[in-house]
């Protein structure tokens, strides 16, 4: 961190470095929020629908990701207007939405009301909480991008206090690993923040950490103002490195490797990153934990942090979003 501290006290304006630093206290609250909030559960549950948009929707992907091979009903993550034709009485609906005003949500929520879902929803205040008869309601006034724990962890406690899962899931251990390891993440990103300074990232995880891979381009893009590509191997390899050319130096590949790939994934992996490191740098970084959860959050922590560092080197105030909040002024303009 040596060199950062004259950028941090003229570009962090709102302090989200302490916001970051305290991500693994945050998360221990939100599980115990979770475990305590009344539920009354049913087993007639057929499938699992999530809403949520941006910072709020993020918790829906890693849901997904973590849940898929242990789950006993299918899991639909959604970002949009639109409610799905199979949303019925048997579906256990997830409304997430920070500041509980997000359109699209809302116009979900209330196609999903009509159907009679089963609905709980996760905010802070605004009209979802004021809509939505079951609540889960987690601290306000932050930034939504930095709420990760409360916007998640409650979605993953939820769906196995309603008996959906195959197996129990290791929760409790996740905040005491990320206290031990957040100082380690925090000095390697700085490190790699400066590695990614001036280029185009190309952030490559495995399908099973898709929502690593998204969350670290979302935040680049919010944090750093830094445009940034992301996509999962297998499926990178059936079509993406055709396009691969062979003076990109501007492009930084940055492959997130985790203990648990099979044999055929470490061969695709070593065969990309071979492939692009002919003109482009590779970066590879391996995700530590002994459990996919664990993994999993030590990869999104270290991207939160790369982005915070890499946005000061950018001389950018990470908690500033002058575009979104413009577009959502024009959008106020229409009825």
């Amino acid at each position: 961190m040596r060199g950062y501290k004259t950028l941090i006290k003229k570009y962090d304006k709102s302090d989200m470095l302490a916001l970051l630093r305290s991500f693994p206290e945050q998360c221990e609250l939100a599980l115990e929020i979770s475990q305590r909030y009344p539920l009354k559960t049913s087993k007639t549950y057929e499938n699992i629908f999530i809403q949520g948009m941006g910072g709020s929707g993020i918790g829906g992907v890693i849901a997904s990701d973590l849940l898929k091979s242990i789950c006993k009903v299918p899991i639909i993550v959604n970002n949009s207007y639109e409610l799905p034709s199979f949303v019925n009485e048997k579906t256990l609906a997830f409304f997430v939405s920070y500041s509980g005003n997000t359109e699209e949500t809302l116009a979900c929520f209330k196609k999903a009301k009509a159907k009679n879902a089963k609905i709980l929803c996760i905010s802070s205040n605004g009209k979802l909480a004021k809509l939505c008869k079951s609540c889960l309601r987690v601290p306000a006034g932050k930034p939504p991008r930095t709420m990760l724990g409360f916007l998640s962890l409650p979605l993953l406690v939820t769906i196995e206090r309603c008996k959906l899962l195959k197996k129990p899931l290791p929760l409790k251990a996740l905040p005491r690993f990320l206290k031990r390891e957040i100082a380690g993440i925090e000095k390697l990103s700085c490190s790699l923040a400066k590695k990614l300074y001036g280029k185009i990232p190309v952030i490559y995880a495995s399908d099973s950490y898709k929502a690593v891979a998204l969350r670290i381009h979302t935040q680049l893009a919010e944090n750093s103002a830094v445009f940034s590509h992301w996509n999962v191997l297998p499926e990178a390899n059936h079509n993406e490195i055709v396009g691969f050319k062979p003076k990109e130096k501007s492009l930084a590949f940055v492959f997130f490797r985790s203990r648990d790939e099979s044999k055929r994934m470490q061969r695709r992996f070593a065969f990309t990153k071979k492939l692009v490191s002919k003109k482009s740098s590779a970066i590879e970084i391996q995700l530590k934990g002994k459990t996919n959860i664990e993994r999993m959050f030590y990869g999104i922590l270290l991207g939160d942090f790369i982005s915070y560092y890499l946005a000061l080197l950018n001389k950018k105030d990470p908690s500033e979003i002058r575009n979104i909040k413009s577009l959502k002024n024009a959008l106020m303009s229409f009825p």
